[in-house]
């Protein structure tokens, strides 16, 4: 069986009868709508807020794992004057 990763289910039905609504009550309750069809996750709805917050988290990983790697070439810096720059 696969994991539901939401708060909310729905079925496709229910969907297609009322996307306004499935749209709004994700907003407002800040939660993931898991669309279910036939009992299995078909996809997910989410609020603009809570996408904007995975793309930041992405970002932040994305830049800690660069951080990261440019650390482990530390021992390569050498000093320089500036006016050598």
């Amino acid at each position: 069986m696969n994991a539901i990763h939401a708060g909310i289910t729905i079925g496709v039905t229910e969907l297609r009868e009322s996307p306004t609504r499935i749209l709004k009550r994700a907003e407002d309750e800040d939660k993931a709508v898991a669309i279910l069809n036939h009992n299995k996750p078909a996809g997910y709805i989410i609020s603009p807020k809570m996408m904007e917050a995975m793309l930041d988290s992405i970002a932040d990983r994305i830049a800690e794992n660069r951080a990261k790697a440019r650390l482990s070439t530390l021992g390569k810096a050498r000093k320089v004057k500036l006016d050598e720059l």
